[in-house]
């Protein structure tokens, strides 16, 4: 991954892991500082004071003189991640592939590929996989922007 993109490995695997959480992310390119805050899946909760740091994170990204907003990746995205999951990481005859194809075709197929997964041999291999997918949307979108990012 570190010569497939012009922004160091650690930001990207910081940024796919706050964005793999619902998170929205926000990149200085100058100085590849990132800072986070909850995304539109975690609704409209409220704690005053996680309200009041999620607001001194948007006035100190508002100050950068470059911003990147990277925001989480949409549920097509997602649910793309879990379809290329089943079909290339579970082998045909592994009885586990039949019960996820069946969990993500039915209503709420995000809750129900994560209650398959989890009780499964497989579960390591779907957190590895989920992570280089979503660190190869983070460095795809990045590498998409004319910005360059600053010499190591």
């Amino acid at each position: 991954m570190a010569e497939y993109s012009k922004y160091p490995i650690k930001v990207i695997s910081g940024i796919a892991e706050e964005t793999g959480m619902g998170m929205v992310c926000f990149l200085n390119p100058d100085t590849l500082e990132t800072e986070s805050v909850p995304g539109a899946a975690y609704g409209s909760y409220e704690c005053g004071d996680f309200d009041e740091y999620y607001q001194e994170v948007y006035r100190k990204v508002e100050r950068w003189e470059n911003c990147v907003r990277i925001d989480p990746p949409e549920p097509g995205e997602s649910f793309g991640i879990m379809e290329r999951f089943i079909r290339d990481c579970i082998p045909d005859d592994a009885g586990i592939k039949g019960r996820l194809w069946e969990a993500v075709s039915g209503r709420k197929p995000f809750r129900n590929f994560k209650y398959v997964i989890d009780g499964s041999e497989y579960r390591q291999k779907w957190f590895d996989f989920r992570r280089v997918q979503l660190e190869r949307l983070v460095a795809d979108y990045l590498n998409s922007l004319d910005i360059d990012a600053p010499a190591e």
